[in-house]
């Protein structure tokens, strides 16, 4: 009897805490002239990045990599009535702050939180990147077991014996129908980038989970006995 060849899929799937926190923050201001608008901008931005440009390292963290935008300013030409209002100036400009220090982001968050002209945008958590790979490699590995328990069950329910690998590949590589994204061979991401929220700061200084996910495609064989 020829062999019998198993086809598979094994998955994997764990959820790991954040260990890295890059916030987006936007600092604005308004008011009739636009050289004071503009002033009380960038002098807010300075204050801002006190702290973060004191720590910034990108080796040894806590801040490990800071992003400002340029100054973007707008003016708004307002009616009442029909009849034309003062102008309003607008002025604003975003920053990204990434800390390898959970607790070092959410002081330095907190502590914005006097000041009317900076608004926290939201939080992107991740992992380090040592760490990343690591937990990347066991859910690969852990997949591939999955697959293997998964063609050893189907050789055993017909009796034929122990399975041996012949070919293993990341999802989509064997079967040549396209694999729905979700499915691909890998994908690492946080259960969520911290969305804009009105609940205050404490609900966006909840680190989620990264989910480390790992699939694989794979081909076995059994020769009956």
């Amino acid at each position: 009897m020829n062999e019998v060849v198993i086809r598979v899929r094994g998955e994997h799937e764990r959820e790991v805490p954040a260990e890295r926190g890059t916030a987006r923050v936007v600092v604005r201001a308004q008011g009739a002239e636009p050289g004071p608008v503009r002033a009380r901008v960038e002098a807010e931005c300075v204050a801002v990045l006190a702290d973060v440009r004191a720590w910034h390292d990108p080796d040894s963290g806590p801040v490990r990599r800071y992003v400002v935008d340029q100054v973007r300013t707008s003016v708004q030409h307002p009616s009442h009535k029909g009849r034309p209002r003062p102008p309003v100036h607008h002025a604003s400009v975003s920053l990204s702050v990434e800390f390898d220090d959970v607790a070092r982001l959410g002081g330095w968050l907190s502590g914005l939180g006097g000041s009317e002209n900076v608004q926290v945008r939201g939080i992107d958590w991740g992992l380090a990147d040592d760490h990343r790979r690591e937990i990347e490699r066991a859910a690969r590995q852990e997949a591939l077991r999955q697959a293997l328990a998964r063609a050893q069950d189907y050789a055993d329910a017909l009796d034929l014996g122990p399975v041996r690998a012949r070919s293993v590949a990341d999802v989509g590589l064997l079967d040549p129908r396209p694999a729905p994204v979700a499915a691909r061979a890998f994908a690492a991401a946080p259960g969520g980038g911290a969305p804009e929220s009105d609940d205050g700061l404490g609900a966006l200084l909840a680190p989620d989970d990264i989910t480390v996910r790992a699939a694989v495609e794979a081909e076995f064989v059994v020769s009956p006995a």
